[in-house]
């Protein structure tokens, strides 16, 4: 009797030991039974009956916090280690080359002649498509001199042009941008008129001094080339409209270039990013 006894409880053992319920406890607290059949790499295969072609179910593993088996033995989710994870790459290559960006432009046209600039920007987003640029151009003065009249003059304005730049494809290597700015300029032309008498043998001349003033918005296109991490060559080149192009003569007088004008730049940068 009481080996017959011992070997039914021992056969009891066995069989609740073999076919124990395991359980998958979810980050959320709440838990499924059933019999885990495979542990993937992202996810778990389990049944929730133990009858031959019994339905089979899948959970990802990010949403479970451990699995407790029959036998008990108790296994943690821990998504550090899963491999997906671990190969991860960030969102945007922005942090890889760096957020800011501080352009000189040793050469740039406009429609009012050959200057320099000086810009900086940044990535207004994590992603890296949207940045804000604020560009500060100077032209270079020119002269003009006849010698025959004597009339010369003398041009030099800069312009302060903040604008939006989109990155359709995020960024890269290389880089494509476009995006409009508002422009504002100013500046002032002197003129200096001469003219000979030839019955007295000299020349006459007033100086007349002309302040400018332009306002339009412009859309440019631009290209970087990332040739290290922080190191770039970029190249930009726009159209737009000036719709305020004002001359004030002598402080008094005012002349408006009336209508819309058709205003274009181009530039060649070295930048630095971090």
């Amino acid at each position: 009797m009481i080996r017959s006894f011992a070997l039914t409880v021992l056969l009891s053992a066995i069989f609740v030991v073999t076919n124990g319920q395991d359980v998958l406890v979810k980050k959320n607290g709440s838990t499924i039974e059933g019999k885990v059949t495979e542990v993937g790499i992202d996810r778990v295969s389990y049944k929730i009956s133990s009858e031959d072609g019994s339905a089979s179910f899948v959970i990802k593993k990010n949403e479970l916090n451990r699995i407790e088996f029959g036998n008990g033995q108790t296994v943690f989710i821990d998504e550090r280690n899963l491999p997906g994870k671990r190969r991860a790459q960030p969102a945007s290559n922005s942090y890889l080359f760096g957020r800011h960006l501080i352009n000189f432009s040793p050469f740039k046209a406009l429609d009012s002649g050959p200057g320099l600039g000086l810009s900086y920007e940044i990535l207004a987003d994590e992603k890296g498509y949207f940045g804000v640029i604020l560009p500060i151009s100077i032209i270079f003065p020119d002269r003009f001199n006849y010698t025959f009249d004597g009339n010369g003059d003398q041009t030099e304005s800069f312009y302060f042009s903040p604008g939006l730049k989109i990155y359709p494809f995020g960024q890269r290597k290389v880089t494509y941008a476009v995006g409009p700015s508002v422009f504002t300029g100013f500046g002032k032309q002197s003129r200096n008129n001469g003219y000979y008498d030839p019955n007295t043998g000299t020349y006459t001349g007033n100086n007349t001094e002309t302040k400018i003033f332009r306002f339009g918005i412009i859309v440019n296109n631009y290209v970087n080339f990332q040739i290290t991490e922080r190191f770039q060559i970029g190249l930009n080149a726009g159209l737009g409209s000036r719709y305020i192009d004002r001359e004030t003569y002598n402080d008094n007088r005012q002349i408006s270039n009336g209508g819309i004008n058709i205003t274009g730049e181009f530039n060649f940068n070295l930048g630095l990013r971090f």
